[in-house]
């Protein structure tokens, strides 16, 4: 997730399910703000350049739980990072309020129901990529792998990162909406 963020340099991240991903993603937004240009930049990316980051965290654990992970601290008060504490369901409208939409978002909460609810709330949100945790078992498709195929429009991209070395938690969905 570091590597593909800062790969594509997304301006705002919704995380929905705080954990290990969180530090990663906020390092790549970091090391996003400098620029280094080796010849190869298009001219056009700087015209009124501003790279202006923000990782919003929605989590279920409380603040002062979430402080005592290692590391944790220090990311939840970062000024890149905003924390929503509490369930996802019914935040995407002060979301929307607050900042438009997300260039990128890392979905790592629940199974099929909070999945089925991320599409009905939070589809409208996502601007570019959208990536989606544990959509394999056992190396297979599993329930949240066809509830993505059947909620998203034609109008996108997939792929899927397989672990076939896990049972569980072994794969990513990438799902990019096309422009």
């Amino acid at each position: 997730l570091r590597a593909m963020a800062q790969m594509v340099r997304p301006m705002k991240i919704l995380e929905i399910g705080a954990g290990y991903t969180t530090p990663f993603l906020l390092e790549a937004l970091v090391n996003n703000q400098r620029v280094y240009d080796d010849g190869n930049l298009a001219g056009s990316y700087f015209k009124d350049y501003k790279y202006e980051p923000k990782l919003v965290v929605i989590d279920n654990m409380s603040l002062g739980e979430l402080r005592e992970k290692p590391g944790m601290s220090d990311i939840l008060t970062s000024e890149i990072t905003e924390f929503f504490e509490g369930e996802f369901e019914g935040k995407s409208l002060v979301l929307q309020e607050k900042y438009e939409s997300f260039d990128f978002v890392w979905f790592d909460c629940g199974g099929i129901e909070e999945y089925q609810k991320f599409f009905d709330e939070y589809w409208c949100l996502c601007s570019d990529y959208v990536f989606f945790h544990f959509t394999f078992s056992d190396g297979m498709p599993n329930d949240a792998h066809a509830l993505i195929l059947s909620s998203v429009p034609e109008n996108v991209d997939i792929f899927d990162i397989v672990e076939p070395h896990k049972r569980r938690q072994g794969s990513i969905t990438m799902v990019r909406k096309k422009q």
